[in-house]
């Protein structure tokens, strides 16, 4: 084997032995939620984007970056009814297959400027959203800042994470508001499909950095 195949074998197997759940939070719900799109946010000229058309871009660049890279992955898939449904019936999903970690994909409205990762309190997903979060705002101009929220049971966020059990590294994750025209460059199919790799790399810094320990 010469050294590009070493290489290129060696990329495959980075994250080899990590499981990871994405999930495209809004789509696929069923029952009063069906249809749920998350916020609309209003484009300069008047175009409108739904939530989670755009979350969809950059969810599935994070998927293919982490699956190129060894990790297997566990993504919406409504042919196969796969993390469809309420919230609930995805965190039992994503535990029974085995996820070390489980990303609640969003975008943020309300005008700020920051990107923001939830986690359950006490479980370890700080750690996770730190590290993802830092390369958020290290790789895009846009995002000023960054905030680390703890949920308890009850709090708003905390449906889109409080069903999986502590094993299970999880996070609600909103990297960019999606609603401030300053951060509304980042809605770009381009710029989301970036955004998603840059996630996969703090899942990929996150990983290695749990295995030290």
């Amino acid at each position: 084997m010469g050294y590009a195949e070493r290489e290129s074998a060696a990329l495959r197997s980075r994250l080899s032995g990590l499981w990871v759940a994405v999930d495209v939070q809004h789509l696929y719900r069923d029952g009063k939620h069906a249809g749920d799109m998350g916020s609309v946010f209003e484009l300069a000229g008047g175009a409108k984007l739904p939530e989670a058309q755009a979350v969809l871009v950059y969810a599935q660049a994070a998927v293919s970056w982490l699956a190129a890279r060894g990790a297997s992955v566990l993504t919406n898939n409504p042919v196969a009814g796969t993390l469809t449904g309420p919230y609930g019936r995805r965190h039992n999903a994503a535990a029974a297959w085995g996820a070390h970690a489980y990303l609640a994909c969003h975008l943020n409205a309300g005008g700020g400027s920051y990107a923001l990762a939830e986690y359950m309190v006490p479980t370890g997903g700080q750690a996770l959203g730190v590290a993802i979060l830092g390369i958020l705002a290290d790789r895009f101009q846009e995002i000023r800042g960054t905030k680390i929220n703890p949920l308890m049971p009850g709090q708003r966020g905390a449906v889109c994470i409080a069903g999986l059990p502590a094993s299970v590294t999880a996070i609600v994750l909103e990297p960019f508001f999606g609603d401030n025209a300053l951060q509304q460059p980042l809605l770009s199919h381009d710029r989301l499909v970036s955004l998603g790799e840059a996630v996969g790399e703090g899942v990929a810094a996150w990983w290695a950095s749990s295995k030290k320990k």
